[in-house]
């Protein structure tokens, strides 16, 4: 326990050098578009390959991933159907704030020091699912639908975007090799294993230089309303994982105990993408790391795991 609280701790302060960085200029203006683009490309491609080469993953354990996958999705269609009458500059907050979990950098820390340490594969599994939302598919579906685009192009613009997404093809390409019993040479892990580890600290960094620690009067209000929906759904999908998913009772607590990872690091710059209020996603984003921190040691500490 003593390890994950530390690790997370760690993590809070990379944002927060992130933040005093931005508030400081001290560093340049474009540095969290630089920073970014090599997450976006490199180190997060590279996470993935590294996780999926170092973890054994049967196939008939494939169906975690679907749950990964509805866990992030689900919230994602709440969040659509919600807004549906908001301008389109405010709808990116929500739809890239409802749902997608940070399970790297903050709920595999909790698994690893508190759970068995088969745990992880439930883990790697799930953000698989997770990360199909959070790595491609909301951005490319947000973007064809707020841009818009005639019906007939919507559905090529989609996928356009979408295979063309680095870590959306790196987890077709692995969930591939997983069916067809191939392996990640041991020479790939080595190879991108460097470059894997840095991000977690370039994801970090990215969301605390994408933070505004300004709030208007008019944003309060939708900073209280993303997270209160985030809050809701994911108490929703939590206590639907602990009683209904049929698995074990060890792998549904893991299940309920990541459903509460912070909102994806992602988050922000998505926003910026499509046109949204980037600095209030990182705030929110930010602030969804206690909320989640809270809700997870309490889902473990209900569970009777500690």
């Amino acid at each position: 326990m003593e390890s994950a609280l530390l690790s997370v701790l760690s993590f809070v302060t990379i944002i927060l050098l992130g933040i005093a960085a931005a508030r400081f200029s001290l560093i340049g203006k474009s540095a969290d578009k630089l920073i970014s683009t090599i997450v976006f490309k490199l180190t997060l491609p590279a996470t993935i390959i590294h996780a999926f080469g170092t973890t054994e993953v049967a196939p008939a354990m494939l169906g975690i991933v679907l749950v990964g996958f509805a866990c992030s999705a689900i919230p994602y269609a709440i969040a659509f159907f919600v807004t549906r009458r908001m301008d389109a500059c405010d709808r990116p907050l929500f739809l890239f704030g409802a749902g997608g979990m940070n399970i790297g950098c903050f709920a595999l820390p909790f698994i690893q020091a508190i759970f068995p340490a088969s745990s992880v594969v439930t883990v790697c599994l799930i953000d698989a699912g997770n990360s199909i939302v959070v790595t491609g598919g909301s951005f490319a579906l947000t973007k064809a639908l707020l841009s818009g685009d005639a019906e007939g192009h919507r559905g090529r613009a989609m996928a356009k975007r979408l295979f063309s997404s680095i870590p959306f093809d790196c987890y077709i390409v692995l969930i591939a090799f997983v069916l067809l019993g191939i392996r990640v040479p041991d020479a790939v892990i080595s190879f991108v294993e460097p470059i894997a580890n840095a991000n977690a600290f370039l994801s970090l960094l990215m969301l605390g230089l994408m933070t505004s620690t300004h709030v208007g009067e008019g944003k309060l209000d939708k900073l209280v309303g993303v997270l209160g929906l985030r809050v809701a759904v994911s108490l929703a999908l939590s206590l639907a994982a602990f009683f209904l998913l049929p698995y074990d009772y060890l792998t549904r607590c893991v299940i309920a105990t990541v459903i509460w990872a912070p909102m994806s690091a992602l988050a922000p710059l998505y926003t910026l993408w499509c046109g949204g209020d980037h600095g209030l996603a990182g705030l929110a984003g930010t602030i969804s790391i206690v909320l989640g921190i809270a809700a997870m040691l309490c889902v473990i500490t209900c569970s009777g795991v500690l």
